[in-house]
């Protein structure tokens, strides 16, 4: 299975009714849970992710403590895809740590299906933390950078 059908599942999953899903063959496994509550309907091919479940646990009880110790804006991925901290692989990243930057301003890219999508800055600030590497790929949701406003 390639990338471009993996993204396809998971746009797909996204805007199902589905709570949980699992594949798997030789290759590969991929295990997918909404949060929220829980639905009853499943049908009969779709396995609970018990990892998933545990990970969405530990994420939903580690973010209150998050919330009142970190004032700091989180810039989180709008979409599932790679994240690309400049413009091309020559060029400068947008923005580094320390660095001040105005409501508006490119942060990063995030590419999904061939398309790059420009992260701009939700308010002017100090990038104070950077959450990821360059060229990885990123979840929905996911906490790209934090700037203390």
């Amino acid at each position: 299975m390639d990338l471009r059908q993996i993204k396809n599942i998971l746009k797909e999953f996204e805007n199902s009714k589905v709570h949980k899903l699992e594949l798997s063959n030789d290759e590969f496994s991929l295990k997918l849970e909404k949060e929220g509550k829980t639905n009853n309907n499943i049908s009969s091919s779709l396995v609970p992710a018990a990892n998933t479940a545990v990970a969405t646990e530990d994420v939903s009880t580690a973010a209150p403590k998050a919330e009142e110790e970190n004032t700091n804006v989180l810039v989180k991925a709008p979409l599932v895809g790679t994240y690309y901290e400049s413009p091309s692989p020559e060029s400068n990243p947008f923005v580094s740590l320390n660095q001040h930057v105005n409501k508006g301003d490119t942060l990063c890219i995030v590419e999904a299906m061939k398309v790059m999508n420009e992260i701009t800055a939700p308010v002017s600030g100090k990038v104070v933390k950077i959450h990821v590497k360059d060229a990885t790929m990123v979840e929905y949701g996911e906490v790209l950078l934090e700037i203390e406003a």
